[in-house]
């Protein structure tokens, strides 16, 4: 199979997926659940599809590592490093970054780890 048309399947679902989260955002900025810990799950699918857009990777490698990406851009918000290094007016730091500290995050990136890789092994690759 072509490169070009192995990798379609994964620029299409980027591109549904960045229309998923900007919707998030517009309509639901005040659901803390839909916003918060469904955006956080999606955003993590997002960059595995982005990801394998580029290039072929390993399903469970990439899954585990986005992750584990999201787990440390997490773990940036606990110990407030954002702050310390003077960025917190940045907007483009906030928007990466986040500004908050929230345990259910984790849960919600495991959970869009998980689903990326299940997605992907279970429909995208057979496609």
């Amino acid at each position: 199979m072509p490169q070009k048309t192995k990798r379609f399947p994964y620029i299409v679902s980027s591109l549904i997926l960045f229309i998923l989260c900007i919707l998030i955002v517009v309509l639901f900025s005040s659901n803390g659940f839909i916003r918060g810990f469904l955006g956080d799950t999606v955003i993590v699918i997002l960059l595995y599809s982005l990801m394998q857009s580029i290039k072929d990777f390993d399903s469970l490698l990439l899954s585990v590592g986005i992750t584990l990406f999201a787990y440390t851009i997490e773990i940036t918000q606990y110990f407030k490093i954002i702050p310390l290094l003077g960025f917190q007016e940045n907007f483009f730091t906030r928007i990466v970054f986040g500004s908050v500290f929230d345990p259910l995050d984790l849960i919600a990136y495991t959970i869009g780890g998980l689903l990326a890789y299940f997605l992907d092994k279970n429909m995208i690759k057979k496609i």
